[in-house]
């Protein structure tokens, strides 16, 4: 019994010793388990992030279609008719110019008749046919010479240098000039290109003169530039999107606000809240825009763009789980409302039956996403757009209740495209100057083109006002 003890006694340290070695070894592989099961989470993000990335496209978010990953080419089902116009088409046949602006005129007959061979006169005619061909005209520049003298008085020897006309003070005449400045507004032809066009033209014009004309340009224009951008801003509705510009590279942010029938360009160096109050400060009507926090410091009515949250909610239905699940409901009630939409601008439904039929997918929308931004386990970022659409809820339905409304921003969007081609072409701006250039060109040439009105024939008023000394360049009517 006393040898038992003895050895019990002498086990129980070393006992003791491993129970605590394996304490601190099962301690050691529960932290070492509890790191793992975050590194397995992070990673499980991650994964799930990079899949996202690697989904995103012109359905899901801003980016170009032309960016698309993996783009097929469309393949369009053969419908078995010939190419062109099809029977029943209306035509677009070219008008028939004047006979003012008929340069010359030929007389075609025939001279014997192909059955008979009898000989055919003038007083034989019965019917004609009119074709005109247009041509361009084959001209050199017109070029006026000035030969200012210097002249001797004969009774007290002075000199005396004759001063000439004001339409000679220029080197270029007022057509010349407007052309140059529409080539880059239109065309958005580069300065060197348009120094090569000339010269194919038989005029041959310096890019420094280039940029002169076009420095004055953008002085000549600034009175129809703040005309064009008052009207904007006093219009019931205006539709305000941005984009970024270069300038002797730095990063630049051109803004637009755009109406259906007068659009304007502003370009600063800030994209922040104070930028928009600097432009667009002025307005005090409904103001449609993407969800663009600069946004958020207007106060009065707005419409928030539905094609930007559509395309979210797309990346939403996207994924796993709930999430998917709640972007593919919210994604449902919103193309149902999408659909009435275009039944009301189809005029097959009123205002008022658009308004009650459309009261069940916003009750159904908005029930989705305060789901969304309560339930647990959902990602990050749909908890964050469900609450950020809630934040904003009142603003995605006022398309129903005012005239002149979209519910989307495309009308914004499609004003910058030109001025993106042009930045893409251009590289941008290399002055100060410049940018006040493009934005007033950009404004004027894209508010002249909704209204369908001729730029080139503004322009020559515009630089012959400036030639002959008048006060006031060529009226903008609204």
């Amino acid at each position: 019994m006393n040898c038992g003890s003895q050895v019990l006694r002498q086990t129980i340290p070393t006992l003791l010793e491993e129970i605590g070695y394996l304490r601190a070894t099962i301690q050691d592989l529960l932290e070492q388990n509890a790191r793992l099961g975050e590194e397995n989470k992070e990673l499980s993000d991650r994964l799930l992030q990079l899949e996202e990335q690697l989904k995103v496209n012109s359905s899901n978010s801003s980016k170009p279609p032309s960016q698309d990953p993996f783009r097929k080419a469309r393949q369009s089902q053969l419908s078995g008719k010939k190419p062109g116009g099809q029977l029943g088409h209306p035509g677009h046949a070219r008008k028939m110019v004047p006979l003012d602006q008929i340069a010359r005129t030929i007389e075609i007959r025939s001279e014997i008749c192909p059955r008979c061979g009898t000989e055919i006169s003038e007083t034989d005619s019965i019917a004609v046919r009119h074709h005109q061909v247009v041509e361009l005209a084959l001209t050199s520049p017109e070029v006026t010479q000035y030969n200012i003298h210097t002249c001797k008085c004969r009774r007290c020897g002075k000199r005396v240098k004759a001063l000439p006309p004001k339409e000679a003070i220029k080197g270029f005449g007022p057509r010349l000039m407007a052309f140059l400045t529409m080539l880059c507004g239109e065309a958005h032809v580069t300065k060197r290109k348009i120094c090569r066009i000339m010269s194919h033209l038989g005029i041959q014009i310096s890019l420094g003169a280039v940029c002169n004309i076009h420095r004055l340009a953008g002085l000549l224009l600034k009175k129809t530039f703040e005309e064009i951008r008052a009207a904007a801003l006093q219009s019931p509705n205006l539709n305000a999107d941005e984009s970024h510009w270069r300038c002797k590279r730095r990063k630049y942010w051109l803004w637009t606000g755009a109406t259906s029938t007068a659009t304007f360009f502003c370009i600063d160096p800030s994209r922040s809240q104070a930028s928009f109050e600097r432009i667009f400060g002025g307005f005090r009507n409904t103001l449609s825009t993407d969800r663009y926090g600069a946004y958020n410091l207007y106060s009065g009515d707005k419409q928030t763009c539905l094609a930007h949250i559509r395309r979210d909610l797309i990346k939403m239905s996207e994924r796993p789980g709930a999430d998917g699940a709640i972007g593919r409901i919210l994604n449902d009630q919103l193309s149902e409302l999408f659909g009435l939409w275009h039944q009301y601008k189809d005029r097959e439904l009123s205002r008022i039956e658009l308004q009650q039929q459309a009261q069940k997918p916003i009750e159904n929308f908005k029930l989705a996403l305060t789901v969304g931004a309560t339930a647990e386990g959902l990602n990050s970022k749909s908890i964050a757009l469900c609450n950020d659409l809630l934040s904003r809820f009142e603003t995605l339905w006022t398309f129903l209740f005012q005239d002149g409304v979209e519910p989307t921003n495309n009308l914004a969007e499609r004003s910058l495209r030109p001025a993106i081609i042009y930045r893409k072409l251009t590289g941008g701006s290399q002055s100060d100057w410049g940018m006040i250039f493009v934005e007033r060109l950009l404004t004027v040439t894209c508010t002249f083109r909704q209204r369908a009105k001729n730029i080139f024939t503004f322009l020559i008023g515009t630089f012959r006002a400036h030639v002959l000394g008048e006060s006031t360049p060529p009226a903008f009517e609204f």
